[in-house]
């Protein structure tokens, strides 16, 4: 499990999820989940996209994985 870090950004987490055959340059899908849940609501989905893209799974700010983080 990943996590994107930024300057003076929060942290982010996110999945890839990459089942393609390596020779072949596969394009990449963003699947973003809505308010309240996480980047595991598109679990069932992963198997079969995953075959033809890259998928990525990003978590919201503060949901699933990501952590919350407040400034002082």
């Amino acid at each position: 499990m990943p996590f994107l870090k930024r300057k003076d950004q929060p942290v982010l987490n996110y999945e890839v999820d990459d089942h393609t055959d390596p020779w072949r340059k596969a394009p990449a899908l963003i699947l973003q989940h809505g308010y309240g849940r996480s980047a595991q609501f598109w679990t069932r989905w992963v198997p079969y996209l995953s075959r033809y893209y890259r998928v990525v799974r990003p978590d919201l700010r503060g949901l699933g994985k990501s952590p919350v983080d407040f400034d002082p």
